[in-house]
């Protein structure tokens, strides 16, 4: 465990997270596609926009108290939907799940998470819970997960699309981790090279299988098996028939994940869904995609207010966050930032993570002259020139 009073922002939490992880699973997080371009500049656009504070302002009390998605947010942040986060800490969902209840925000949890849907509603009842969908070839398995979603309460639903290929992470390549760590001698000397890791997660806890998907494929039993079913099973082609489809089967909200076009948020919206999050998934799949930032004035007036518009990829600070509410983004979910939190600390970590991004956003919302997250507006930022949208009001 790090003495978190050495911890003072995201990325002392990622070094610290490079300590514990073996190198080949730390790479994993860490990594993107092939030159890791999009991975870059999903960072390097930030500093695209500056702030244009109001200091003629009584800020001398603040709030951060917001809503999303139609309900009651302590903040303007959630944390995002990861798969495999039991191979990095052990419980690594429950912890982020218990970490967010407890800071009063959202949590939404992957297709393939390493906890159930109902054993993760039952050891958080009161959480704030959101459920990410992968949709596979069989409408059977969909219908079924989205019930079960639905039955134990959760909020939204959010439909990820923008993985139709296998990416070309070289990281993974290099160090041998596809479908599982692959066991070379250089491999065997990193993991043990990692003890406390060993311990926690291979024997005390052991590698966790899909359990979401163990109702459909009883070939699912270990990590293996279940990587491989969801590589091999996933819907690979996704289109607005299949969308209208899953409206049908969902009550709650539905937020379409993977999204960089005002075109098709339209789109989305006219297929019944109440939402999208921008995202290139961290730079991750697509080499030298659009940053979300920069994408978003652009979705941002072609919805206006109809939709809610949701962003990650690329958030470290909470001056970030707010840099993404002023553009229009009514929150921001957090990725990495809370998989090397939880890795480096657990639920303890997770927590430090939330409320180092409070007291940044809180910082960053005083020095605008604003008392309240409604208050941000674009006309307190300024962006170079390259963004779309830069016609909007206030760019």
């Amino acid at each position: 465990m790090p003495n978190f009073k050495q911890i003072h922002n995201a990325e002392d939490l990622r070094r610290a997270a490079a300590r514990y992880l073996p190198k080949p699973v730390f790479d994993f997080i860490d990594g993107g596609a092939e030159d890791e371009v999009a991975l870059r500049n999903n960072r390097a656009v930030f500093e695209r926009v500056r702030f244009r504070p109001r200091t003629m302002a009584d800020v001398s009390s603040r709030s951060l108290a917001t809503t999303l998605l139609g309900q009651p947010s302590a903040a303007p942040i959630a944390i995002a939907p990861m798969g495999g986060l039991s191979n990095f800490a052990p419980a690594a969902e429950l912890a982020m799940a218990r970490a967010c209840a407890a800071a009063g925000i959202p949590y939404c949890l992957s297709t393939a998470a390493g906890i159930s849907i109902e054993d993760l509603r039952a050891a958080v009842p009161d959480a704030r819970l959101w459920y990410q969908l992968y949709v596979f070839k069989d409408d059977r398995v969909n219908e079924g997960i989205v019930r079960r979603a639905q039955a134990a309460g959760y909020e939204a639903l959010m439909v990820t699309t923008d993985t139709h290929v296998g990416p070309k992470r070289e990281r993974d390549r290099r160090n041998g981790f596809t479908l599982t760590l692959e066991r070379t001698p250089r491999n065997v000397a990193r993991v043990l090279a990692r003890p406390r890791w060993v311990w926690d997660v291979l024997i005390r806890a052991g590698l966790p299988s899909m359990p979401n998907l163990t109702p459909y494929a009883p070939e699912v039993v270990d990590s293996l098996s279940a990587t491989k079913y969801f590589i091999e099973n996933r819907r690979y082609a996704f289109d607005y028939d299949h969308l209208r489809a899953v409206r049908k089967l969902w009550n709650g909200k539905l937020l379409v994940k993977g999204v960089l076009r005002p075109d098709e948020a339209v789109r989305i919206m006219e297929c019944g869904g109440d939402g999208v999050v921008l995202s290139n998934h961290g730079g991750r799949n697509l080499e030298s995609s659009a940053a979300p930032l920069e994408m978003l004035p652009e979705v941002v007036d072609a919805v206006g207010r109809k939709m809610h518009v949701l962003i990650d990829s690329g958030f470290r600070r909470g001056t970030d966050v707010v840099k993404a509410l002023a553009l229009g983004a009514e929150g921001v979910l957090m990725g990495r930032p809370a998989a090397f939190a939880a890795a480096a600390g657990g639920e303890a970590g997770v927590a430090h993570l939330i409320g180092l991004m409070k007291d940044e956003i809180d910082r960053t919302l005083g020095y605008l002259g604003c008392t309240a997250i409604d208050q941000i507006e674009r006309d307190h930022v300024l962006i170079d020139h390259g963004f779309p949208g830069r016609n909007a009001p206030g760019l």
